[in-house]
């Protein structure tokens, strides 16, 4: 079966989101700004965003891209952003802190102090990180989104979480009813506005973030390598994405050594220890959803020029 080598198919497949998986160092970021790339030369309004904990989106892009949606010079209709962990929580204080401390406070005798408190929980990062694709996705600013993901393990409890948060929320809505009296006379009304709007809000919210991640428009690439750890993680990341009900629809496999690279034994021996992987990804992905290679690059992908000729090997 023959490897289809690009990811063309997404030029007929007309995506709203393009979100680039896999474990971390496997060139997700490269790859996702790449794609973006593609989709501002064809004329898209295109967003990058990448919620990488450890991001490198602006060193490629040699833009600092930090913190803030940034358009890019270069191209007049691509705009990039990277996320990081404080900044993403500072955003979630000021978007979402003062309803979180109006439903606390209608429970417990808290000051405001317990923003910060929350802030610092695992899982406010990922959890904020949908929000802000959310609103860009709704805003309508944009044709198409390309969202370089945190690594596998990052992805994936962000979608499980997102999943318990929207089911947690209508059970913390209906104990609220059964406990109202007994919480207004305890907190003496203090809360400025019904608890139970506000978490009707973060139930529609949640909503809204699922079925964005599950629409047949949002498709999610996975990035592996050839090797044995990434024929492990590859069948990990695929059957998770694909159980939470989201489209899988390449697997893309990086740095491939091919055999006119070199001739030494070094090259030959790594060109046939990927082939014995990739013919076993091959073997799983090759007809569904269908297999992309990228080959291993002489140089680091750093600046628009590195990154466009990776385009033009993604999208011959």
């Amino acid at each position: 079966m023959e490897v289809k080598r690009g990811l063309n198919y997404l030029d007929d497949e007309e995506p709203r989101i393009v979100a680039f998986c896999g474990k971390g160092g496997v060139g997700k970021t490269t790859s996702a700004t790449a794609t973006a790339l593609h989709f501002t030369k064809r004329g898209l309004r295109t967003l990058l965003i990448s919620s990488d904990p450890t991001p490198s989106l602006s060193d490629i892009l040699e833009n600092d891209v930090r913190g803030r949606i940034t358009p890019l010079n270069q191209y007049k209709n691509l705009n990039a952003v990277e996320l990081d962990y404080e900044l993403v929580v500072e955003k979630w204080k000021e978007k979402f802190g003062q309803e979180v401390y109006e439903v606390l406070s209608s429970f417990l005798p808290v000051g405001e102090e317990i923003i910060d408190y929350v802030a610092g929980a695992p899982g406010i990062d990922e959890e904020f990180a949908l929000s802000y694709v959310l609103d860009a996705y709704e805003s309508g600013d944009y044709d198409v989104i390309v969202w370089d993901t945190a690594p596998a393990g990052g992805t994936l409890s962000l979608i499980k979480l997102q999943d318990r948060f929207y089911k947690h929320l209508g059970e913390a809505a209906k104990l609220y009813v059964r406990v109202r009296k007994a919480v207004e006379m305890l907190t003496k009304g203090r809360a400025k506005r019904d608890p139970l709007n506000t978490i009707a809000s973060w139930e529609n919210l949640a909503r809204r973030v699922l079925d964005m991640l599950r629409d047949k428009k949002t498709q999610a690439i996975i990035v592996t390598i050839s090797e044995a750890l990434g024929v492990h993680q590859t069948e990990r990341i695929f059957k998770e994405i694909r159980a939470f009900g989201m489209t899988v629809s390449k697997i893309l496999v990086n740095y491939i050594v091919t055999e006119d690279i070199c001739d030494c034994d070094f090259h030959r021996q790594r060109a046939k220890m990927q082939k014995k992987y990739l013919d076993i990804l091959m073997d799983r992905y090759g007809k569904e959803p269908g297999l992309a290679t990228l080959s291993q690059l002489p140089l680091e992908v750093k600046g628009i020029k590195a990154v466009d000729k990776v385009e033009e090997l993604l999208f011959p």
